[in-house]
């Protein structure tokens, strides 16, 4: 399946088992990233796919997953209610003038890979920038206010280079079009070990290490319904961290 025929088609994640719902939730997935959200068996799979069907499962809804081409776009559909959540989100002031956080699920630690140089290693976040060194992050995504405030900064902003896509990332990091790409540490892992950059490391330097939540719909949830999917975060703790603990292992 190729990834353009991914982004336009809308996977149902109803479960098979008898199971009553109240309602059918609309889930806005951004786009594959092992381990998180990727496509086997032209099916959804992942960590956040299955702690979402969990959780939905737990509060008494079915799921919807609908593939979105970008975050950004993913934030526009939430902000008119076209889907009802997102998942994998970190918090910011932005994102929360217009949906309601949910209690977080799981941690998130963003890293900067990169062809290590040594007297790069020893560098902080500006100290690298400070260096000339060329940085490429996900189009829509927030990795702390640290570089938010420092790509804001007109001396470095020229610095920073956004696409929407992982493999995107990480093929422009290998063809040195970049000095490093930022991402989740476990998606970027998994990523290279899938394409063997067995060069490619993680720099010491951690961007940013933050809980993650999904992201509530204003429009289409009642706070009942809110509270029920927080609920169900709280109950299932456990199975929570099982799920996670079983895609490290894979």
């Amino acid at each position: 399946m190729t990834m353009k025929v991914f982004f336009l088609l809308v996977f149902a994640a109803l479960s098979t088992e008898a199971f009553s719902c109240d309602r059918v939730l609309k889930v806005g997935v951004s786009q594959s990233w092992r381990p998180y959200v990727f496509s086997q068996n032209d099916q959804l799979t992942g960590i956040d796919i299955e702690i979402t069907d969990l959780v939905l499962k737990e509060a008494g809804f079915c799921s919807q997953f609908i593939a979105m081409p970008s975050s950004k776009r993913g934030f526009a559909e939430l902000k008119h209610g076209t889907v009802d959540l997102l998942p994998a989100a970190s918090y910011s002031q932005q994102r929360d003038d217009f949906s309601t956080f949910s209690v977080p699920y799981r941690n998130e630690v963003m890293r900067l890979f990169w062809y290590p140089h040594s007297h790069l290693e020893s560098q902080d976040l500006k100290g690298l920038l400070d260096h000339k060194q060329t940085i490429l992050t996900n189009s829509g995504s927030y990795y702390g206010d640290e570089l938010t405030r420092l790509s804001a900064n007109k001396k470095y902003k020229d610095q920073f280079v956004t696409v929407p896509s992982l493999r995107q990332r990480l093929a422009m990091l290998v063809a040195k079009r970049v000095d490093f790409f930022i991402d989740d540490e476990l998606a970027g892992l998994s990523l290279i070990q899938q394409h063997q950059a067995n060069n490619v490391k993680i720099h010491p330097y951690i961007i940013n290490n933050d809980y993650i939540y999904f992201m509530l719909s204003d429009l289409s949830l009642s706070e009942e319904e809110r509270q029920a999917i927080n609920h169900a975060i709280q109950f299932n703790k456990q199975a929570i961290t099982d799920i996670i603990s079983s895609y490290k292992t894979q």
